[in-house]
């Protein structure tokens, strides 16, 4: 979802770009990175509480 999310606005910076909308096409690759800075601590977390939950098993498991 969010993948598709910053593909559109990747596109609307480029069209904004194409017609001259300096500010707008700006803010809409300020967005961008902002969401795929969000997905990569989002996956950073999910990843270390897998790897917590994995260490909290006892071991005849």
């Amino acid at each position: 979802m969010l993948e598709l999310l910053m593909f559109a606005f990747l596109v609307f910076s480029a069209v904004s770009l194409y017609l001259g909308y300096m500010r707008l096409a700006l803010a809409f690759i300020c967005m961008t990175a902002f969401f795929l800075l969000c997905m990569k601590i989002t996956k950073r977390v999910s990843q270390s509480r897998k790897s917590k939950r994995r260490m909290l098993l006892p071991l005849s498991m």
